[in-house]
Parts: structure tokens; C-alpha cells; sequence
């Protein structure tokens, strides 16, 4: 799958492009059944919300899971990427955004590339995520909100907050390292208004590293899971061979090119 010239441009100018049914039922099945015995399992990279009662983000899962070490080089991940990014890819990150029913927490308001370029030591924001739609994502169960047209203002610099937690940890909690702060947000609505990211399950959503956004707490009774997987471009990857680096669930070793890649569903 390739976009076509009018959702590139819808991506450039908006900083997001969204797909219905990108997905087939099949590996949607799949997914379904690796999220079960992710949750009866203690994998590294697997992080609790606050209150503790259930899962916040499964991490890395292609270092574990031979399903997901394919699925990320699905066609219709690495061809859209390698447009976006115009040539080779590499994956620098997955994960499974979890918000339970009646307790998924938060996210602020933030960009991601920040993380990748402070804690990573990514150069340029090279780079795209895409998110997958694992459930059906509605006004009520914590969708992400964008603001279209902020990656424009690249890089928004902001002093790392945290809570109690320290290191990586901080990085994917409730209160994150990096934030917008609220009178930049207004400036930005105010300019390009807020895209609320609603859709059916298999939908699939491109955007930018620098883009705003952020998502609500789930108060519903309906779950919403969230896969996202971020390429980057191979001339983009990290020179850090001598820093401490963040774990390899969140900043991914195997910068080699990724190939396009006819997989089989793995039972």
C-alpha cells in the first residue's frame, strides 16, 4: 500500500493522515489473542498505570512476540513510511497504548519527537509514527487529540518535568518528561483548531514527530487500545555508541534497513 499524492499532502499540511479499514480481520484476530497473553505475562517494557489496577503501555513487543517482529514490516507500514520519509526505514519504536475501561489514564499534551531527540539522541525528526486502531475509538473512550498544522512549529523546547517516577519511567507516565504548556496549546487551537482521532478498529492514522497532541482519561465502560509503530529514517539513526541509552524496548539497537515483507500469520 502507497499513499497517493493527496494524502501526502494532507500529511505535510496537516501533520496527520488517516485511513479506514487498513487493516484485515485476520491480523486483527491475531493481535487480539497476543494482547491476551501479553496481559497474563511480566515482559520488560510493560508499564502500569498510577492506581496500579491494569496496564498502561506494553513496549518493544517485536523483541518478544515473532508476530509483531513481522508485522512491522508489513507493506503497509514500510511503503508509506519510505514516502514519508523519502527512502530506507528502520523501526525505532513500538508500543501498545492501553487505557482500560473506567481507569485509562491520561496523556498530556506533548510532542514525541522531543523524547527521541533529548533521551535518543535523534538528530533530525526524521521520523513518522503510525497508530492502529485495535478497538473502536468514539468521543468516550480516550481518543488522541491532534492539533493539525503544529509540526510546522518544529521542536517546542520545555523544561522536563516529572512526577515521582525517575529515568525511562517518566517518559511514559500520567505526568510526562516533556509538555506543551496550556498557553501554547490555546495559541495552536486557535490556529488550527483540535482533530479528534475517532474511527473504527483496524483504522490506521500516520503522524508527525512533532506534532501536539494528547489524549483524555477513559471513563467509559469501553476499552481502547492503540498499537504505534515509529520508523525513522536509516541516515536519522543515533551516532551513541558511547552514551547511556534508554532500553531497547523504547529505543530500538537494530537500525538495518527494513524490507518489505510478505508474512505469514504466526499462531
Amino acid at each position: 500500500m502507497k499513499l497517493t499524492n493527496t494524502q501526502l499532502a494532507d500529511f505535510e499540511r496537516m501533520g496527520f493522515v488517516s485511513i479506514d479499514d487498513a487493516l484485515n480481520p485476520e491480523d486483527l484476530n491475531t493481535i487480539e489473542a497476543r494482547l491476551k497473553e501479553f496481559s497474563s505475562k511480566d515482559y520488560p517494557g510493560h508499564v502500569l498505570e498510577k492506581h496500579g489496577q491494569s496496564y498502561r503501555a506494553f513496549h518493544g513487543c517485536h523483541l518478544y512476540d515473532p508476530f509483531f517482529n513481522n508485522f512491522i514490516r508489513s507493506p503497509a507500514f514500510i511503503e508509506p513510511a519510505r514516502q514519508i520519509l523519502d527512502g530506507p526505514v528502520y523501526l525505532h519504536q513500538l508500543k501498545i497504548n492501553l487505557k482500560a475501561p473506567f481507569n485509562g489514564e491520561q496523556w498530556p499534551w506533548h510532542q514525541d519527537y522531543i523524547y527521541w531527540r533529548n533521551e535518543d539522541q535523534i538528530q533530525k525528526d526524521a521520523i513518522v509514527s503510525v497508530m492502529v486502531f485495535l478497538d473502536d475509538i468514539t468521543e468516550f473512550n480516550g481518543p488522541l487529540y491532534f492539533i493539525p498544522g503544529s509540526h510546522k512549529h518544529g521542536v517546542i523546547e520545555a523544561d522536563k518535568t516529572s512526577d515521582l517516577k525517575s529515568g525511562w519511567e517518566a517518559d511514559v507516565s500520567a505526568a510526562l518528561s516533556y509538555q506543551v504548556n496550556a498557553d501554547l496549546v490555546s495559541q495552536y487551537v486557535d490556529a488550527g483548531g483540535i482533530y479528534s482521532a475517532k474511527g473504527k478498529k483496524g483504522t490506521v492514522l500516520w503522524f508527525h514527530g512533532n506534532i501536539v497532541h494528547a489524549s483524555p482519561s477513559n471513563l467509559s465502560p469501553f476499552q481502547r487500545r492503540i498499537a504505534i509503530f515509529t520508523y525513522n529514517a536509516t541516515h536519522n539513526a543515533p551516532h551513541d555508541a558511547d552514551q547511556e541509552k534508554r532500553p531497547e524496548f523504547l529505543n530500538n539497537r537494530d537500525r538495518s534497513e527494513l524490507s518489505p515483507l510478505t508474512y505469514e500469520l504466526i499462531d
